[in-house]
């Protein structure tokens, strides 16, 4: 159960690093192509920083289940998340 839960944690991760270097790269546009800015692409950058929130959220809320339900059988928190970025 814990592998399953961490390979989630780890997808969460990967999608928030994904939609960060999305974000990055339409405000790199929006700089570079100043002269069409539109407000989609103010739609397009808020609506990236929606969905990175939620993958963060996702990513950080595992690591407290995970957590929680290896206190409750072992006693102990989880040795694998000791520092708080750790998979």
């Amino acid at each position: 159960m814990f592998t399953f839960l961490r390979v989630i944690r780890a997808v969460a991760g990967l999608l928030f690093l994904a939609t960060i270097v999305g974000i990055i790269a339409q405000l790199t546009f929006n700089i570079l192509h100043v002269d069409i800015l539109m407000r989609s692409s103010v739609i397009v950058v808020m609506a990236g920083a929606l969905h990175a929130a939620f993958w963060l959220w996702v990513f950080i809320g595992l690591r407290y289940v995970i957590n929680e339900i290896h206190q409750k059988e072992q006693g102990t928190p989880h040795p694998g998340l000791t520092k708080h970025w750790h998979l």
